[in-house]
């Protein structure tokens, strides 16, 4: 009798149900337990924003009598009364028992009564996320829009003077506090040539009635384009080293060789590998939009949602600045979310790596939000990727991580969708100690610890024998020589960059008395030469002042960065070696704090510790620290590879000895790196803080202090208020770059010249 034969299993037999099912019975399509898994993750996830949320703002030690009521009145009140409104307003009430009835009433869809704007949570949310609605929309596009356009551009053209000039414009706008580049936009195309209007969402004065469409698109279209701006260079970047990938690729090589010019081959072979990567990057960078509008909004006294947390915060208003921060993280959440999704919907072996874990690159790095734009938009700012250092290469990888970028979501993408290389996700248990695939090669790019010494044998041979073929595996391209090139040409920038910090800060500390000097003869003077920065209008030097600013700045974001590093090396050891119980835990609380707005989650910070100089330096220490802890995790999964480490552990050598003997030494000069590069980031969201009301007091000399009470005289004139300390915040942020990027270069596998 002929036929088809049933299928068999390698031993001849019909290959047996799987244990635990029923024969016959059908699993869930794996697109749907994709979904569903994602799904209950976001659910996970919001319930212990919430627990978190409320646990801060229970803690804090402002009484949201006296601070909703006033001092007088809370003088002239009657003990009843005062307990009374205590009561309402939960004032004193234990953690649990707050919970328990907040998350009671949450369920039923009542989030409370605001004690500012004296409404339902839900309605006021509501109203300021519709009064957002189109500042956000507008930015997301334009953003995903603008970068993916430069990036292509400039990824087509590498090397070229166009692709020299739209990276270097992106390091500078990527360092470039958020708050500063409104101001100057206000200032500019406000007050001087009156292109827009100075502030607001509507026309003063007019009725809700009267107000039109292009009324409010008017309005918004400045702080739009503004807040976009701190979005363009993340992905502009990442899109221009993704198509330096794709031109390098087989395909498009091949359809060069048969005639077709390199702007028609990227038009009909390289977009469509560009195109995913891109959107579902533009999906994880709405925590760095989100975060942006909180500074954005206060600048153009917008009345949105960002604008509501500020005042919530300064007001003790508990309730609402609950329900703003699950607000935000839902959306920010939502976006990550759709990520997930996207490219589990498209690519099948996302969805086959590991579900969750799939694209959490993706989900960690887009609660980070570049150094430079989300940290400059007071979100977890996002520092784009140098060149040639595409998340997963190296050194790159490193300095996107650091920096809290969204690199890992170019790398977590799939490759090219005809022909040449593909770069499939990994999960993020593996980590950067990839197995190589058949070409020798991780699946995410060269291994950076392997580049860097023969090491153990992978896949029958070691890094420097040749690939079956004849063609040898090149650790990395020779570097030519050159003067700017060599290690002693990067150390001696470093050491320029480092002594010019360090004698700002000393003359900041020298000028800590005549900051304070007030000459009223000499009030808001411009620049002169008695005044290079000119006066305010207490009559202090301005000059004074900034570089007080700065060492103030520079010694609390150095205090807060030391401590946060700290914290990331602690518990990238305790994930990797910890066992996988200890890992999961920890990447929990990487996705917990990326998955709220940076700025958001500063003010909670600072809310709970009763504001002030205490709460800023906590409140950076206490958020710095997930993407470096991505970093040094899998630098150490790569060392318990090891033959050394095994050895160890078969000795009988305990975890914690493992860590500070084998572990510690290999990943210090990573640490380092990671630890400068984190210093302009703690910079920008201290003066971020600050500037909102949040941190030092005004007595003291800071730079958000300073443009903070610069904001108040932009229509009358004195530009020099906000110009110059902003240009000085700029200049250190870019110096730390300097440094942090050549201590990378000096450090990294690819080595430079001597």
């Amino acid at each position: 009798m002929s036929g088809r034969r049933p299928m068999t299993g390698a031993g001849g037999g019909c290959a047996p149900a799987a244990p635990g099912r029923p024969r016959g019975a059908r699993r869930m399509p794996a697109a749907l337990r994709f979904a569903a898994g994602q799904l209950a993750r976001f659910a996970l996830l919001m319930v212990a924003v919430s627990m978190v949320t409320v646990a801060l703002v229970s803690a804090s030690p402002i009484d949201p009598v006296q601070a909703n009521t006033g001092q007088a009145a809370l003088l002239s009140m009657s003990a009843e009364k005062r307990e009374e409104l205590a009561e309402r307003w939960g004032a004193g009430e234990p953690f649990a028992e707050r919970y328990a009835a907040w998350a009671s009433d949450a369920l039923r869809g009542d989030l409370g009564e605001s004690l500012r704007f004296n409404a339902p949570v839900v309605e006021v949310v509501g109203e300021r996320l519709a009064g957002s609605a189109l500042l956000l929309a507008c930015a997301w596009l334009l953003s995903g829009a603008i970068g993916f356009a430069l990036g292509v551009a400039a990824g087509a053209a590498q090397g070229s003077l166009f692709d020299r000039l739209v990276r270097g414009w992106c390091y500078l706008l990527s360092a470039t506090p958020g708050f500063w580049l409104a101001m100057l936009a206000l200032m500019v195309f406000s007050v001087w040539l009156g292109w827009f209007p100075v502030g607001f969402s509507v026309p003063i004065g007019a009725s809700s009635a009267s107000v039109t469409l292009l009324d409010r698109i008017h309005h918004a279209a400045l702080p739009a384009l503004v807040l976009s701006l701190t979005g363009v260079a993340n992905v502009a970047l990442h899109t221009r080293e993704k198509t330096v990938d794709v031109m390098a690729s087989e395909y498009m090589r091949f359809a060069e060789a048969r005639g077709e010019t390199r702007r028609r081959a990227v038009l009909r072979h390289g977009l469509r590998n560009l195109a995913l990567p891109a959107l579902t990057l533009q999906f994880t960078s709405v925590s760095e939009i989100v975060g942006g509008s909180v500074l954005v909004e206060q600048v153009f006294s917008y009345p949105g949602l960002g604008q509501a947390a500020v005042t919530a915060g300064l007001g003790g208003d508990a309730p609402l600045l609950v329900g703003i921060a699950l607000a935000t993280s839902a959306i920010v959440f939502a976006g990550n979310l759709a990520a997930n999704l996207l490219y589990g919907a498209v690519d099948p072996r996302m969805r086959a790596v590991g579900g969750a874990g799939a694209v959490r690159g993706a989900d960690e790095g887009a609660g980070a939000g570049a150094g430079g734009s989300a940290a400059g938009a007071g979100d977890a700012p996002s520092r784009p990727v140098p060149e040639g250092a595409a998340a997963g290469r190296g050194g790159g990888a490193l300095v996107a991580a650091c920096d809290g970028a969204t690199a890992p979501v170019a790398a977590a993408a799939p490759g090219p969708l005809e022909g040449g290389r593909r770069s499939v996700a990994v999960p993020d248990s593996v980590g950067a100690g990839a197995a190589p695939s058949a070409g020798g090669r991780s699946a995410e790019g060269p291994d950076p610890v392997a580049a860097a010494a023969p090491g153990p044998r992978e896949g029958g041979r070691s890094a420097g024998e040749p690939v079956p073929g004849g063609v040898p595996l090149r650790i990395h391209a020779p570097r030519p020589r050159g003067l700017l090139g060599g290690r002693r040409a990067l150390l001696a920038g470093a050491l320029v960059a480092l002594a010019v910090l360090t004698a700002a800060v000393v003359a900041g500390a020298l000028s800590a008395e005549r900051a304070s000097a007030t000459d009223f003869t000499a009030t808001n003077l411009a620049p002169c030469l008695e005044h290079p920065f000119g006066t305010d209008w207490m009559g202090r030097d301005m000059l004074a002042r900034t570089l007080a600013g700065l060492s103030t700045s520079v010694v609390v974001g150095a205090v807060s960065a030391a401590v946060s590093s700290v914290i990331a090396l602690v518990l990238a050891a305790a994930s990797a070696l910890g066992g996988p119980r200890v890992d999961a835990v920890v990447g929990w609380l990487i996705d917990l704090i990326m998955g709220v707005p940076h700025i958001v989650l500063l003010i909670l910070v600072s809310y709970a510790l009763g504001r002030g100089a205490a709460g800023v330096c906590v409140g950076v220490a206490l958020t710095h620290w997930p993407s470096l802890t991505r970093v040094l995790r899998a630098e150490i999964m790569q060392l318990r590879a090891q033959p050394f480490m095994a050895c160890s552990r078969a000795l009988g050598v305990s975890g914690v000895r493992l860590a500070l003997t084998h572990a510690l030494p290999c990943v210090l000069p990573q640490y380092l790196v990671g630890l400068v590069l984190l210093f302009p980031h703690a910079i920008l969201h201290e003066a971020s803080i600050t500037f909102l009301g949040f941190g030092l007091s005004p007595e003291q000399p800071a730079i958000g202090v300073i443009l903070s009470e610069a904001m108040g005289y932009l229509t009358s004139g004195a530009w020099w208020l906000a110009v110059f300390p902003g240009a000085a915040l700029l200049a250190v942020v870019l110096m730390f770059d300097r440094v942090g990027s050549a201590l990378r270069r000096l450090l990294s596998v690819e080595g430079v010249q001597a």
